[in-house]
């Protein structure tokens, strides 16, 4: 970590800090000198200090400012989603609790009563869960960036059992495909279920991403900014040159090759929902299923399960077992059928 200072704490030599606070009365002043290991100790004495002298505390390493640092550094280096999704939880739930506290200040009972509090306005046990995985990345961030001491210990979440996911069968989504009337809609429903993309992730997929003269890969920029590779089917290939071809027999002349393959992709879902009607399908079927379904048909097709959390993008391969759940469903209907119940 590099040296770091502020107005009334300055480091004169190594290990040796001085702490100088104004008064504000006849020019009086507190001056000390004081040994620590690091800035952030001689910041703690100085905080110490000011309390006892019923001053406001003047640290520049607390939740709240090291916040200010990391919103500019997500808007630079995270999607715009993730970006805004995190801000919503610093602003509404996690500043106004934690903003005025010293990161490696944070104790477990804190936790502890930050979750009841959450907890007495509502059973939102996901939610507290994500609201406490963001303090952590920007505090882990803040210790990586020389800002602040890292928390002492992990913050433990709390108990949350995911939901199995709702995966539609092959034949739902092949009629919902077969209804889509353009080749954009059709290729990019086809690349939800036969590469198991986020709806984020077709957004900002680019044509040399594709390489679909070649049959692919396709290379795809996920969750906080991790590339992964995902092979691409000669179906969904085909279904891409298609979309391809469409799109540039449309372009108007002298205008650039597009980059994105589906770079208007506003009517999504009213496209997608369009379809369902046309298929007369009217169970709960999201876009987002169907990546549920890339995961559970791959299992049912015997992929193992290091191969799919690589190809689904998953961090924690905790994430990629619980589809393990919708395929043994699957799996217990069919032997019910066959055997009985």
């Amino acid at each position: 970590m590099g040296v770091i200072s502020c107005m009334s704490v300055k480091e004169i030599r190594n290990g040796v800090f001085s702490i100088d606070i104004g008064l504000g009365k006849r020019g009086e002043r507190i001056q000390r000198r004081v040994k620590c290991v690091s800035m952030l100790d001689a910041l703690s004495i100085e905080t110490g200090i000011r309390k006892q002298m019923g001053l406001a505390a003047n640290n520049p390493f607390t939740v709240s400012a090291v916040s200010e640092k990391y919103i500019l550094w997500m808007d630079l280096h995270q999607s715009p989603k993730t970006a805004k999704d995190k801000k919503r939880m610093l602003m509404a739930q996690i500043l106004p609790f934690f903003g005025s506290m010293m990161p490696d200040r944070i104790e477990p009972q804190t936790i502890e009563t930050y979750k009841a509090k959450r907890l007495a306005i509502k059973k939102i046990h996901r939610a507290v869960n994500l609201e406490l995985l963001c303090l952590s990345s920007m505090l882990k961030w803040g210790h990586e960036q020389g800002l602040c001491n890292e928390p002492t210990r992990k913050f433990s979440g709390l108990p949350y059992k995911r939901k199995v996911p709702h995966a539609p069968t092959a034949e739902e989504i092949n009629i919902i495909i077969d209804n889509a009337i353009a080749p954009f809609h059709k290729s990019l429903f086809l690349a939800l279920w036969h590469a198991g993309l986020r709806s984020d992730e077709a957004r900002t997929l680019r044509w040399s991403d594709t390489n679909i003269h070649a049959g692919g890969p396709l290379v795809v920029n996920g969750k906080g900014e991790k590339q992964r590779i995902v092979p691409m089917t000669t179906r969904l290939a085909d279904a891409l040159k298609a979309h391809h071809a469409d799109q540039l027999s449309k372009k108007e002349e002298g205008e650039p090759d597009p980059i994105y393959v589906w770079g208007n992709i506003k009517s999504f879902k009213t496209a997608f929902n369009a379809a369902k009607r046309r298929a007369k399908i009217t169970s709960r079927i999201t876009p987002h299923c169907f990546r549920h379904s890339f995961a559970s048909h791959n299992l049912e097709a015997g992929t193992d399960l290091k191969s799919l959390q690589d190809m689904m993008g998953h961090e924690d391969i905790g994430t990629t077992q619980v589809y393990l759940s919708t395929t043994f469903q699957m799996h217990k209907k069919q032997l019910n059928k066959t055997f009985g119940e």
